[in-house]
């Protein structure tokens, strides 16, 4: 007789699944609500050091935010009172609280943090609710577009969709995408005692409350919510100043020592530049020498730190990533040289951000001499927010983490931890002007060198002053586009005893070598068989001619013009006194033509199509056509005449072939640069179409001096050397040359020397 069925333990099994299905509902509802808990997904490996986990608030069934939450922030993790605790209120019956399961309290959402504005006469500062960070920090004395409309971002807010294994964006239940958001200055979290409270985001709400216009407070507890610490972050604005000073300050409230090291988001990357040559981001430092060189260390410098953007970033892992924790500061330098930090700078082409301490106004020199040192700071890291490409470039973010060294906070007491922010645009005297600027030096941000492989020649001395130069230069004819040319004029005139001496010795060697075409032909067709013989009555034929192997040197002197030009090119391209300046007194504008000329940073803007034209090949090279723009086309015609009307043509015989070869090389020339230049700066343009017009008038008159005192005269020449005339530098180091190998000779040959 079969068993009867054990009906408990069948209705058992069914309430059983029941409940699982039930549990498994709310997991998912529950992992669904973590929005904002992911906005910083993989927290522990992109933004914590090695070794920390996140850990954040446990969470309640109460929502954390909803259209009518009110202005004063409650409690959602459990908490004794929504006031301040004090260190009695842990600790009057002596039960210190659990440091290892400290955790940050959490608040309902605050909305009037989206609203909070601090406004200075330079910088206005929005708030993010990530971390008390920025939302968003504007230099509100320079403006996007010469309409002056918007403000110039200097930090700003990032975010980047959390992509699944499909690729696409992952969503909550209710359509929302998540994201990952860095902010500027945004607390990440404090380790107390070697267990790390998480300070930036919560899914149940926000670990930040907000007092107006610009304080936020966050409040640490145990699991059985006894007070631990108390963090109060305060933002500041002086009016007249381009730093915003953060405020802020660790309290004790347990009762017993606390060990602690504070972490956060510095500087993030400013916005890149719409021009398409090259990448002009950088990462500065500002430094104190050792006491060792520096007893006092009075004078901070940044010369060793020039770190380009591509090798901040680094190169992709083969899974697309980057590499990680990667540790700007310390590194081998500071260590070997100790170095003590002052300033940590990130720049774009025109404008600058730097992180330092607070500096008081009117400082004494010993005051000052210790708020030079980040002593808030330990090390720097470089942190990478993964972007979607925009216009088929890069558009990843480069993030500082900071960490402070490990401090010792005894019950009751506090621990400093104030740091401020200078923005604005990278003009010299407009930074040394700054009350913080002056004395932390941080006009080293400035800095005009073309990145890549042309940095290397282009001398930071040279670009100093040729743009003190061009400043005082304006400060006589209050133009900067006429500043431009009469800058050419002087560099010219300067340089125009080198290019006369050395237009003359290459004419004189291309002249000297077709004279020279027959008799070399008949020395080849008569010693070809005996290439060591041919080199001997080669030397002996331009001796008897009198030409001068170093005439072929004539180039020289122009090559060694060249760092003049490539500084005075760098200078024009980042002199940020250039943006947003008419041209020629604006006399463009007052005759109607609104965009043509009226910005020397950007192109001419001849006419501005209502949208711009990507061309294939050359917009990725160059960006979009935006627009015609008549200066690259008048220097296409400069150009054309300087290789039609004055490049003197050679006399020596030609194959077809190189007759070819000549002209497309001249055509490509004519071509080809003012396709470089197409959207290139005006201003630069300018120096440019002025180089090129002087060179005309220069060459014309060097010319002119030669047929005058008709130096290309061969029979002349001859007759001069027979005379015995006084050689130049060039003829004197021939001549030693000359002598040291006969004595050469004489010495194989055994003979004495006479």
């Amino acid at each position: 007789m079969p068993k009867e069925p054990n009906m408990f333990v069948r209705r058992l099994a069914v309430v059983g699944a029941i409940l699982a299905v039930i549990a498994a509902g709310f997991a998912m509802y529950f992992a669904s609500k973590k929005t904002t808990q992911q906005q910083v997904a993989n927290l522990d490996k992109q933004i914590l050091p090695p070794g920390t986990t996140p850990q954040t608030t446990p969470q309640t069934t109460q929502s954390a935010t909803s259209p009518t939450a009110p202005t004063a922030p409650t409690p959602i993790a459990p908490a004794a009172s929504p006031g301040a605790p004090t260190a009695a209120a842990g600790t009057a019956a002596g039960d210190l609280p659990d440091l290892k399961t400290a955790r940050a309290r959490v608040w309902a959402l605050d909305p009037a943090i989206a609203d909070a504005q601090l406004k200075g006469d330079h910088l206005a500062a929005r708030f993010s609710s990530v971390g008390a960070g920025l939302s968003l920090l504007q230099i509100t004395d320079h403006f996007e577009t010469i309409e002056r409309t918007e403000p110039v971002p200097a930090q700003r807010e990032y975010s980047s969709p959390i992509l699944g294994a499909d690729g696409k964006p992952l969503k909550t239940e209710d359509g929302r995408e998540l994201s990952r958001i860095v902010a500027p200055l945004a607390a990440l979290g404090v380790e107390i005692d070697g267990t790390f409270v998480n300070l930036s985001v919560d899914a149940a709400g926000s670990i930040w409350k907000f007092q107006p216009p610009a304080t936020f407070t966050a409040e640490i507890a145990d699991g059985r919510d006894r007070p631990i610490a108390r963090i109060v972050r305060q933002y500041s604005l002086a009016r007249d100043a381009r730093n915003l000073v953060l405020n802020q300050k660790i309290e004790n409230l347990s009762g017993q020592n606390l060990s602690i090291r504070w972490l956060q988001i510095g500087p993030v990357d400013l916005p890149a530049d719409d021009i398409s040559i090259g990448e002009k981001r950088r990462l500065r430092f500002g430094y104190l020498l050792s006491p060792a060189y520096d007893p006092t260390q009075d004078y901070v410098l940044s010369r060793d730190y020039v770190l380009e953007h591509p090798t901040v970033l680094g190169a992709k892992l083969p899974d697309g990533s980057y590499m990680a924790d990667i540790t700007e500061w310390p590194n081998e330098l500071s260590k070997e040289r100790q170095y003590t930090l002052s300033w940590i700078g990130l720049t774009n082409r025109y404008f600058g951000v730097a992180l330092h301490a607070p500096i008081t106004q009117g400082a004494t020199a010993d005051l000052l001499r210790t708020e030079k040192r980040l002593s808030t700071i330990e090390t720097v890291d470089r942190l990478v927010l993964q972007r979607p490409p925009v216009g088929g470039k890069p558009n990843d973010v480069i993030a500082l983490r900071t960490s402070s060294p490990k401090l010792t906070i005894p019950p009751g007491g506090s621990a400093d931890l104030s740091q401020s922010v200078y923005s604005g645009a990278l003009i010299r005297s407009q930074i040394r002007a700054d009350y913080a600027g002056g004395p932390l030096k941080l006009d080293g941000l400035v800095f005009y060198s073309m990145p890549g492989p042309c940095a290397f020649c282009t001398f930071n001395f040279l670009t100093t002053f040729l743009l003190w130069l061009l400043t005082t230069l304006h400060s006589l004819v209050h133009d900067w586009a006429l500043s431009i040319v009469l800058l050419v004029v002087i560099v010219r005139t300067i340089l125009h005893p080198v290019t006369k001496w050395s237009q003359v010795r290459m004419q004189r060697f291309g002249k000297q070598m077709s004279a020279m075409q027959p008799k070399q032909a008949k020395l080849k067709e008569k010693y070809g068989n005996d290439p060591k013989l041919l080199q001997q009555e080669t030397a002996k034929l331009w001796r008897e001619e009198g030409i001068n192997p170093l005439g072929m040197l004539g180039c020289l002197p122009m090559f060694l013009q060249t760092p003049i030009w490539l500084a005075l090119y760098a200078t024009l391209f980042f002199a940020a006194e250039l943006r947003h300046q008419p041209a020629f007194y604006g006399i463009f504008q007052k005759l109607g033509f609104k965009t043509f000329l009226a910005d020397l940073s950007v192109p001419d803007h001849f006419w501005v199509f209502p949208s711009p034209i990507n061309i294939p090949l050359l917009s990725m090279a160059f960006g979009p056509i935006s627009g015609i723009n008549l200066l690259p086309l008048v220097l296409g015609v400069v150009f054309f005449l300087h290789q039609k009307y004055l490049t003197p043509a050679t006399t020596a015989p030609q194959t077809p072939e190189q007759e070819m070869q000549m002209k497309m090389m001249k055509w490509i020339s004519v071509i080809m640069f003012p396709v470089l230049m197409y959207n290139g700066p005006s201003g630069l343009t300018i120096y440019f179409v002025a180089n090129s017009a002087l060179g005309i008038i220069e060459h014309k008159r060097i010319r002119a001096h030669i047929e005058k005192h008709d130096l290309l005269n061969l029979d002349k020449i001859r007759a001069r050397r027979g005379k015995g005339s006084q050689p130049g530098f060039f003829g004197r180091l021939q001549q030693m040359v000359e002598q040291q190998r006969k004595a050469a000779e004489a010495t194989a040959r055994g003979k004495p020397r006479r």
